[in-house]
C-alpha cells in the first residue's frame, strides 16, 4: 500500500460515525446529566415521573444551560420547544426556542433525522431514554459534535407524557475525539 493510501485509511478509521446510540441511564458519563436525572428522580418521588408544574426555574438553575423543555402536541404528532438552553444553541448553530419539531428540518438536519423517533418513544413508553454519539452541527456546517443526552418524561397523571425534559452536553470533536 502506498503512503497516501495508508494515511487515508488511518484517517477514515479515525472518523467518528455520524450517529447516536441509546445507552442505559447507568452508563451516563456527564456529571450534568447525572445531576439532571437525580433532579428528575427527586421530583418524581413515588410516581413514575413528575408533572411539568414540578419543574421550576430555581430547580433547574445550575442545569438551565444544558436544558430543553418540549411540549407534546397531539400525543406526539409534533413537539414545541418551550425552553432551549445556550448549549443547544451553540451545538446546533441556531435556537429552536418557540419552534416546533416540524420546523427544524432545515435548521439542523442531523439532529432532526434522529430526534423524532426518540421523542415519540419517550411519549409512547413513558420512560426515560439516554443517548450518546455524534450529530451534525446545523444546516450550514458538516462539523460533527459529540453529545450525550437524557430525555425524561413529564406528565400530570404519571402515565400520559405531556412534556419532555431534556438534558444534553455537547463537545467539539477536538475535546472528545483524539486523533493520532
Amino acid at each position: 500500500m502506498d503512503r497516501k493510501s495508508d494515511e487515508a485509511s488511518r484517517n477514515a478509521a479515525q472518523e467518528p460515525e455520524q450517529s447516536s446510540n441509546r445507552i442505559a441511564l447507568e452508563d451516563i458519563e456527564s456529571p450534568i446529566l447525572l445531576q439532571g436525572v437525580a433532579y428528575w428522580r427527586d421530583l418524581s418521588g413515588e410516581r413514575n415521573f413528575p408533572a411539568r408544574a414540578d419543574v421550576t426555574p430555581r430547580g433547574l438553575a445550575s442545569l438551565l444551560r444544558n436544558t430543553a423543555l418540549l411540549r407534546v402536541i397531539d400525543g406526539g404528532k409534533d413537539y414545541e420547544y418551550r425552553i432551549v438552553g445556550d448549549a443547544y444553541v451553540m451545538a446546533h448553530g441556531v435556537s429552536f426556542q418557540g419552534k416546533r419539531w416540524s420546523e427544524t428540518g432545515k435548521l439542523s438536519p442531523g439532529y432532526h433525522a434522529l430526534i423524532k423517533a426518540v421523542y415519540d418513544r419517550v411519549v409512547r413508553k413513558a420512560e426515560p431514554i439516554a443517548m450518546r454519539g455524534w450529530i451534525e452541527r446545523g444546516a450550514e456546517s458538516s462539523e460533527l459534535v459529540h453529545c450525550e443526552y437524557v430525555f425524561l418524561p413529564l406528565g400530570m397523571d404519571g402515565k400520559t407524557v405531556d412534556h419532555i425534559l431534556v438534558f444534553a452536553v455537547y463537545l467539539p470533536r477536538e475535546k472528545r475525539y483524539k486523533t493520532s
